[in-house]
């Protein structure tokens, strides 16, 4: 049950990372290829429409599985501070993916929201490097 646990939890981080990645690294540059700034806005808001569900279910299920893991399996991590600080920054994920989501995407403010994928996207770099610290 633990690993089954612990794959869901990985492949939800992982979704979630990877789109961020996919985003600014492949999708954002191929967008300079389209001298039409309407079309650049139409594809960026279907891209986001399809990816940002998916980032929804992440946040979910990173949290469920999250707390299956530390209350079922790994109590331990109370006493760790790294794991708090794990928390802490998944927290800032959410709460730039909400800024995100509410006050650019659904207000049609797509060209700032590459800036805070990164600011995400670093974030969840710390927490990788975290939870390699924390096993």
């Amino acid at each position: 049950m633990i690993k089954s646990l612990e794959f869901i939890h990985l492949f939800f981080a992982i979704l979630w990372i990877g789109g961020m990645v996919y985003s600014l690294l492949f999708l954002k540059p191929s967008l300079k290829e389209l001298t039409n700034e309407e079309q650049r806005q139409r594809l960026l808001r279907f891209v986001f429409s399809k990816f940002f569900p998916a980032v929804w279910l992440s946040i979910l299920v990173l949290f469920i599985t999250g707390m299956g893991l530390w209350h079922g399996y790994r109590r331990d991590f109370s006493a760790n501070p790294l794991f708090h600080t794990k928390l802490f920054l998944f927290a800032l994920m959410i709460l730039v993916f909400t800024y995100i989501y509410f006050f650019l995407f659904r207000k049609n403010k797509l060209l700032h929201i590459p800036n805070l994928i990164w600011v995400n996207l670093l974030l969840g770099i710390f927490i990788l490097l975290i939870i390699t610290y924390i096993n």
